[in-house]
């Protein structure tokens, strides 16, 4: 084609006025290079993040808070605060009661007895108590620092006796730590998700030898 009629063909109108393009634009190998061309675009201005797989984009989801029931514990056992502002939340302290669920929630609620936590978890389901909101340093790690930059978690039972360490209480523990973690940026690991014994000063043994560490954590990362 010269170059007169070239030019011709890409200035002519629609020939029938129906939007339709000239004959020279419809041929098939026209049509895919432009769909081509096209594609290439669309994928160029897509964030690269938006073409990761499925699976990739929902490991990076914050895990949700497994269901709790609110009990609060009397505002005598506890400091009123603002956290994260007023001091950064980096630790997860997991105790063991050496109560009965239930007792342990009436002490809570005993304004003579200056002890709370932030949740408990019942053994034989797993159901979890808050009884002390986040932003409020509970009393509970024996250690002033570590109560302001902590949540803390207690779970039914005795440190001697294992069997209190059910499946439903790994479990739901295991979703409450993994949540918290995630909304305060802590790691999920062995250097901040501790146990009573570990807090410097601390005279409890809790959570005992019998807490199995390695599935917590395991499980804690899983969610």
């Amino acid at each position: 084609m010269d170059q007169a009629s070239e030019r011709a063909t890409r200035q002519t109108p629609d020939a029938a006025g129906d939007g339709s393009r000239p004959q020279a634009a419809r041929t098939p190998r026209a049509l895919f290079s432009r769909r081509r061309l096209l594609q290439g675009a669309a994928l160029a201005a897509v964030p690269s993040a938006l073409l990761t797989s499925p699976h990739a984009v929902a490991r990076t989801r914050a895990a949700a808070y497994p269901p709790v029931e609110w009990v609060p514990a009397s505002s005598s056992n506890y400091t009123a605060s603002n956290r994260p502002s007023s001091y950064p939340i980096t630790y997860v302290v997991v105790h063991v009661t050496q109560e009965t669920y239930a007792d342990t929630l009436a002490i809570f609620k005993n304004p003579a007895k200056k002890v709370s936590a932030h949740y408990v978890v019942r053994s034989s389901d797993g159901h979890i108590a808050q009884c002390v909101s986040e932003r409020n340093v509970a009393w509970h790690a024996g250690n002033w620092t570590y109560n302001t930059r902590s949540i803390g978690i207690e779970h039914e039972g005795w440190v001697d006796q294992p069997e209190y360490f059910t499946d439903e209480m790994y479990e739901q523990s295991a979703l409450l730590t993994a949540a918290i973690c995630d909304k305060y940026a802590i790691p999920k690991d062995r250097q901040h998700i501790i146990g009573h014994v570990e807090v410097p000063g601390a005279d409890h043994t809790d959570p005992g030898q019998h807490w199995n560490w390695s599935r917590y954590i395991r499980m804690v990362n899983s969610v």
